[in-house]
């Protein structure tokens, strides 16, 4: 894909902007998202889970504990301006699920989750929107054998694809969105799972890279190359310029000027700890939940949520810590600052991935010409 110069210039110009922009709301800190981890319990054992759920949990919120949070969070901020996002584990397999978001969504929050798809039904779509759910997410991890390799559960494609329709079908949610974690297994099926949701009448195509955590760290497949990156984001904006089904990467990295502002609607910047707050199941007060526990800035069972919120995330508030090794010396250090918490190597000092760097890698093979 060829990029012009004018082109280029218009997007350093609007990331100039946006860093700016950015420092303002660092200091407004307001909390917009806020995610729910419901459990470490997975009724899957996917090969790149990284929160490397299982079957069993211990130490997870109570009901009683985790609408208190809710309440307390309602009574210090709007909650009509915070949208909580339900993850795990696999959500629907707690038992509590649609009394403790009917709650929530009594005090005024809005919602979404992120499911596998395997329990949903007509009935678990009904309860979902009766609790007030306006977004759902399935995740579709390539066509069916792809999708069921990855899932180690054969007939979980099925499962997945069918719960995209039910949800569809019920038409009572605001959004139904497919996400697909990109790797080499499916890299090659995207047109195929575009043409398929596109039928499928979904509303929106959240793509994604595989972080190097959890199980994803045992097999190298998962971990794009540079030239299959590029590759990647080309699809993205090859699909963006169509009718129908809206197609965004999710927020993984710094892309440089010549794919920011093009393969997503917003330009990019990590958000953890920003606008982005979370409860892991233990009770922990932590920003987006697949950080590391060193991020972890309080716990509900001790600490009101304000308090935590408004006093500590320092360490994501201002960056400058990161601002060593190769990343001082990058001229796209105040638009990247270090790249997503999330791809942060603590203990080396650097991030595990540096978009940028594998983009230029693969800018320099003869047959990438941008």
């Amino acid at each position: 894909m060829v990029f012009s110069s004018a082109a280029r210039a218009i997007r350093l110009g609007q990331l100039k902007w946006w860093s700016e922009r950015l420092e303002k709301f660092r200091r407004e800190h307001r909390l917009q998202y806020l995610f729910w981890e419901t459990t470490h319990i997975c009724n899957l054992h996917c090969r790149h889970c990284g929160s490397d759920c299982g079957p069993a949990a211990a130490g997870e919120l109570t009901t009683e504990e985790i609408k208190d949070v809710f309440k307390s969070i309602a009574e210090d901020y709007d909650a009509k301006t915070i949208m909580v996002a339900v993850t795990g584990g696999e959500p629907l397999m707690r038992k509590d699920l649609f009394d403790v978001m009917g709650y929530a969504s009594g005090l005024g929050f809005g919602w979404g989750m992120v499911t596998n798809g395997m329990l949903v039904n007509e009935e678990i779509a009904e309860k979902c929107a009766a609790a007030g759910m306006r977004t759902v997410t399935v995740s579709v991890d390539g066509l069916r054998e792809t999708h069921d390799h990855i899932r180690r559960f054969k007939g979980s494609f099925d499962r997945s694809v069918r719960a995209l329709e039910t949800f569809k079908a019920s038409g009572r949610l605001r959004v139904v969105q497919a996400t697909t974690c990109v790797s080499d297994y499916n890299l090659h099926e995207l047109d195929q799972l575009y043409d398929r949701f596109k039928r499928n009448g979904v509303d929106e195509w959240r793509l994604l890279t595989v972080n190097p955590i959890g199980r994803a760290r045992e097999d190298p497949r998962f971990m794009l190359k540079p030239e299959q990156l590029k590759q990647l984001l080309d699809f993205i904006v090859a699909k963006r310029g169509q009718k129908g089904l809206s197609v965004t990467f999710e927020e993984e990295g710094f892309l440089g000027p010549d794919y920011e502002g093009i393969v997503r609607t917003g330009l990019y910047y990590c958000p953890a700890g920003i606008n982005i707050g979370s409860i892991l199941a233990d009770g922990s007060i932590a920003a987006c939940p697949n950080l590391p526990r060193d991020y972890i800035q309080g716990n509900v069972r001790v600490d009101r949520f304000r308090d935590v919120w408004e006093h500590e995330y320092r360490r994501m508030r201002d960056l400058s810590w990161k601002k060593a090794g190769e990343c001082a010396a990058c001229q796209w250090w105040p638009f990247c600052q270090g790249n997503s918490l999330h791809l942060w190597d603590i203990e080396a000092g650097k991030p595990v991935l540096c978009h940028l760097r594998a983009l230029e890698e693969a800018r320099r093979r003869p047959d990438n010409i941008i």
